[in-house]
């Protein structure tokens, strides 16, 4: 087997992960069947919840649902924005913490997110990573792409990761950070920033509505998924072969408790795509499946 924590292989493969919440668990489970069948691995990009799967990789750390379940989750943060319970409840709750937030710039100010990734991620710093590694944020001011490479890497986590009215924007050398996400859903900027290739771009996203929106809140919602929808497709044209990891039925961002179902389907997709994906390191047969993939993601498109 392959080692992925050593020092990055010459040649190997580079997935680039994109967000989704608890959806990233999937990731995790891409990542451990990547690593089960030895594939090498040349480097890893990733932004939001791709972003901390990334960096447990790039760490040599373990790649399962427990250890960032019982360092990273917020549960009380997290419930204000399930639809389960007791609705009135909930909307009271959500409405306080609301109110409360127009005073600041989110709604939870991320010390306990931050106490937590320093638990399991350590002090340490994105350039001390044994896989070459790349977090994906937003410039809030100009909108830009930033790929973060050196810096401390909890901070850059945190700015990947700050969800614009959830968690506060990050300082970062005289840019204001957000979430990746907001600007390239999956991070294939940053993976070809890395050097190398192929780039591997695994999306999570949720599978999209098809139904007529009821109200002016769903038009809206569905509005913004739509947006989102087409810059997750302008990065995965620009990947060599796309892996998706889409669940046949959506899943709440913030719904752990399907982190450990998610997990195990990421494991299990990706091993299916193991043959593919070895076949990517074949350059005499690495042009024909991108090619082939092209035209299969052509026809969808045509046919939506």
């Amino acid at each position: 087997m392959a080692n992925l924590h050593g020092p990055s292989p010459t040649k190997g493969l580079i997935p680039a992960l994109g967000g989704g919440g608890v959806r990233g668990f999937a990731h995790l489970g891409a990542l451990r069947a990547l690593r089960e069948a030895g594939l090498p691995i040349a480097g890893v990009a990733g932004s939001s919840a791709g972003a901390y799967a990334a960096a447990s990789l790039a760490l040599g750390l373990p790649l399962a649902v427990a250890p960032l379940i019982e360092h990273v989750i917020d549960r009380d943060l997290a419930n204000l924005f399930l639809a389960n319970g007791n609705r009135l409840l909930r909307a009271a709750r959500v409405q306080s913490r609301l109110f409360k937030a127009l005073r600041r710039t989110a709604i939870d100010d991320a010390k306990r997110l931050r106490e937590g990734l320093l638990t399991f991620y350590g002090d340490v710093h994105i350039e001390d990573a044994g896989v070459p590694l790349a977090i994906n944020a937003a410039d809030l001011h100009t909108g830009e792409v930033v790929v973060l490479k050196k810096g401390p890497l909890v901070k850059a986590l945190m700015a990947s990761s700050a969800i614009p009215g959830i968690f506060p924007p990050v300082e970062w050398r005289g840019r204001l950070l957000v979430d990746g996400d907001v600007v390239e859903k999956v991070p294939v900027t940053a993976a070809r920033e890395l050097g190398g290739d192929p780039i591997v771009g695994i999306d999570v996203s949720n599978p999209r509505r098809n139904n007529r929106p009821r109200n002016s809140f769903e038009v809206m919602l569905m509005a913004g998924e739509a947006s989102i929808n087409r810059l997750k497709e302008l990065a995965l044209d620009r990947a060599d072969f796309v892996l998706s990891l889409t669940p046949k039925q959506p899943v709440d961002t913030f719904d752990y408790s399907q982190a450990r179902l998610l997990f195990s389907f990421g494991y299990e997709q990706t091993r299916k795509s193991i043959p593919v994906l070895q076949g990517l390191l074949a350059p005499k047969r690495r042009g024909l499946l991108v090619w082939l993939q092209k035209i299969s993601g052509r026809s969808q498109h045509q046919t939506q």
